[in-house]
């Protein structure tokens, strides 16, 4: 914002504050990876919502935002949740070996998830590329199941890493740089459909949207690679997901205002999608009439530079049979009317008048 406001243009890359937020932006990062060798996958995901909480504060002290009443009810819910979250999650952390992990990645239910994952993922890239279909859940559905893999490798990853500076080094086992390569493959995977989705698509939508799957995927992750609800009882489950419910209605009421993109962009996309929802003969304007009509006609006539020759059906009914047989056939279109004569009905639908005597003496 500062450097639009100068007269000289000046590259971003060359702003020190640039620089500085990209450094807090990896501190995050490697924060948020961290706390996966410390926490179980399906607490650290669902606390995510704590971003969007301070994104809204961030943006209203340096981005002059507004804060909302619904930001502030959004802001409630996100506390409430997570204090739920962390009340009745899961109190026992697994951190695992390299010898461990390999034998996790051995499992019959992890092999069916995998297979399932793939499936999806190819069903996905399909529908997006054979069939031309892009759309904002395709988009973050991809997304979503690369944020599974990442959240399985970076907190096998972090586990290991974790257990090597307590003095048993993982390094010299294989499966260590597999994960590696997973959780860097997966991450990029996700930035590019991210960054497809938050173009195409208003950020109202692909910010709750795109944390509901990733932390539901994240917490099917690690349920089914780290069994982490063993031990659960039904209570402290239900509760957990009454938490989840919580954080991602609060999400969808922090970011349905406004916060993350312009009023113009936001109603332009909204009309854009109201036309794609809703039918055209719906959207258009409806002009109720008079029950009874009001004794006058409307003729619906093409635009022609002489108009001599058309004769209004009133005028041809109180005309005289001579007169309405040796004028042309006339093309109007015929109202609600009372007591029209039949050569005035002929005339209107381009049927060629008989004449008729009326009983008058020429």
């Amino acid at each position: 914002m500062k450097n639009a406001q100068k007269e000289e243009f000046r590259h971003y890359t060359k702003d020190p504050l640039w620089w500085f937020g990209l450094f807090l932006m990896g501190l995050g990062e490697i924060g948020n990876f961290t706390a996966y060798g410390f926490a179980p996958a399906s607490l650290v995901a669902p606390l995510g919502t704590t971003t969007v909480v301070a994104n809204l504060f961030l943006a209203a002290i340096f981005l002059k935002e507004k804060i909302r009443p619904e930001n502030l009810f959004g802001c409630a819910l996100a506390i409430i949740g997570a204090f739920l979250i962390v009340t009745f999650s899961s109190q026992h952390e697994i951190v695992m070996s390299a010898r461990e992990v390999m034998d996790a990645l051995n499992q019959v239910p992890f092999i069916v998830y995998v297979c399932i994952e793939v499936g999806a993922l190819g069903l996905l890239f399909f529908l997006l590329y054979g069939l031309k279909l892009k759309h904002v859940v395709i988009l973050l559905l991809i997304t979503s199941i690369a944020a599974s893999f990442t959240v399985i490798s970076a907190k096998a990853l972090s586990g290991m890493v974790q257990i090597s500076f307590g003095g048993f080094s993982q390094f010299r086992h294989p499966v260590v740089y597999a994960m590696l390569v997973m959780m860097v493959g997966t991450a990029i995977l996700q930035i590019k459909y991210l960054n497809q989705a938050m173009k195409n698509f208003a950020s109202t939508v692909v910010v709750p949207t795109n944390f509901v799957f990733f932390t539901i995927s994240a917490i099917v992750a690690g349920v089914v690679f780290y069994k982490e609800f063993h031990g659960m009882t039904s209570m402290d489950l239900g509760m957990f997901i009454f938490g989840c419910i919580l954080s991602f209605v609060a999400v969808y009421f922090i970011t349905s205002s406004g916060l993350f993109g312009s009023t113009k962009q936001q109603e332009g996309t909204q009309q854009h999608l109201t036309a794609d929802l809703i039918p055209s003969w719906m959207l258009a304007n409806v002009h109720v009439g008079h029950v009874q009509p009001k004794g006058h006609i409307e003729h619906l006539v093409e635009t022609a530079p002489d108009t001599s020759d058309q004769t209004p059906i009133l005028a041809a009914a109180q005309a005289s049979p001579g007169q309405l047989a040796d004028s042309p056939d006339v093309e109007v279109t015929v109202g609600l009317t009372s007591q029209v004569s039949p050569n005035a009905v002929s005339a209107a639908v381009d049927i060629p008048v008989q004449q008729k005597s009326y009983g008058t003496t020429k």
